[in-house]
């Protein structure tokens, strides 16, 4: 019976061999082939089973080098910071320069010129048609009238130290009140103040260049970080490029480096008691300060019809206070730095204008010395003014 069953299941598991029967005794050969077959069978679970043990090490090395990846490629993206970082990353080389290292000024100014070059002068002051709300700058108007040309290739000077005074100092008296220069306190930010005209100049009139990422839509900028890694002034830019898909161009901005005050007083009549009543009156406007063949620092700036213009024609002088501000150094007098400006109006080199701040008003321009009672404010759209210094002192 034991033989009959091992018959039926090879033939069965043969299914061609039609010739079993019941009356068959010679069953050797196909007991060789079972034994043959539970051989390879054998053999073969055995190498199933290494197999499978081989896939489970293969499946958890695979596991261990994706862990390992993930964190190369985090720990990468703590190296890749920057925007040359990232073109490193696409075989392209380059150095970042900031715009603002004090190292080899000439060269600086020779390259951050040709940077901006686009930019000229006049199409950040220059003006459309007679409307002043069409003045890009409104407060600025035309270039020349406002202060010195700063796409100009002109190389820096030594302006000397700070503290150095190029005019006299007022001296504090014990009531710690000055009431003539407006001094608080005894001139507590000496050491923080910038004495020395030269050095104010190139302070008051020096900008802080940045670069940044700009989204367009024009075809003018770069989609990928293989094209921006080839943009002109590549070298000047820090942040990363987005790379998200969309068209960014590198954009050239500067910022004045510190915040320009100009103070005056306001003259008026009360409309209830008819009294006159003075009150103090502060603004913010971007002057600049040079130094003229005559020997003489002066201090210009173009702005519309306002409560400062009328005021510094009417009385004749203002007084101008230069800051800046570091908010992150721990030194008081290293935080606060700047000056106070004394200053009296050049009447001949202040020009008032009409409301297209080109025209200049016949008998008010550039050139005629004219009075304050000389002028009918209803014509004036606009002033060029220019002071005359006649102090420089500490900024408290």
């Amino acid at each position: 019976m034991k033989n009959k069953f091992k018959l039926s299941v090879v033939c069965i598991a043969l299914l061609g061999l039609t010739a079993c029967n019941d009356d068959d005794t010679d069953t050797s050969g196909l007991e060789s082939q079972i034994k043959q077959l539970e051989s390879q069978n054998a053999e073969l679970n055995t190498q199933n089973s290494e197999l499978t043990s081989a896939n489970a090490s293969l499946e958890e090395d695979n596991a261990n080098l994706t862990n390992k990846t993930e964190e190369l490629q985090t720990k990468a993206l703590g190296y890749i910071s920057t925007f040359s970082h990232q073109c490193a990353e696409e075989n392209v080389m380059f150095d970042y320069i900031d715009p603002n290292a004090p190292a080899d000024e000439q060269t600086q100014v020779a390259a951050l010129t040709s940077a901006m070059a686009s930019e000229d002068c006049m199409s950040c002051h220059n003006y459309e048609g007679s409307d002043p709300a069409n003045v890009p700058h409104g407060d600025y108007g035309n270039c020349a009238n406002c202060h010195e040309n700063p796409h100009d290739e002109t190389p820096p000077v030594d302006p000397g130290d700070p503290q150095d005074p190029t005019f006299p100092q007022p001296e504090p008296d014990d009531s710690l009140v000055d009431g003539k220069t407006g001094a608080s306190g005894s001139f507590y930010y000496t050491t923080g103040s910038f004495l020395n005209a030269d050095y104010l100049a190139q302070r008051l009139n020096g900008s802080i260049y940045n670069y940044e990422w700009k989204e367009v839509s024009d075809g003018s900028g770069a989609k990928t970080l293989k094209s921006a890694c080839g943009l002109q002034n590549r070298e000047y830019m820090a942040d990363m490029f987005p790379n998200d898909g969309k068209e960014y161009q590198l954009s050239a901005i500067k910022n004045q480096m510190g915040s320009k005050l100009i103070s005056t007083v306001n003259k008026f009549t009360d409309d209830e008691t008819l009294e006159q009543v003075e009150t103090p009156n502060i603004a913010i406007f971007g002057y600049g300060m040079k130094q003229e063949e005559d020997g003489n620092y002066y201090v210009s700036m173009s702005i519309g019809k306002n409560n400062t213009c009328y005021n510094v024609i009417n009385e004749g002088e203002a007084r101008l206070t230069y800051y800046e501000y570091s908010p992150m150094l721990s030194a008081k007098f290293e935080r606060n730095m700047g000056a106070r400006i004394l200053g009296n109006v050049d009447f001949k080199r202040t020009a008032l204008k009409a409301a297209d701040w080109v025209t200049e008003i016949p008998g008010l321009g550039a050139g005629e010395d004219f009075t304050p009672a000389d002028v009918d404010w209803t014509a004036v759209g606009a002033c060029s003014l220019v002071i005359k210094v006649d102090g420089i002192i500490p900024l408290g």
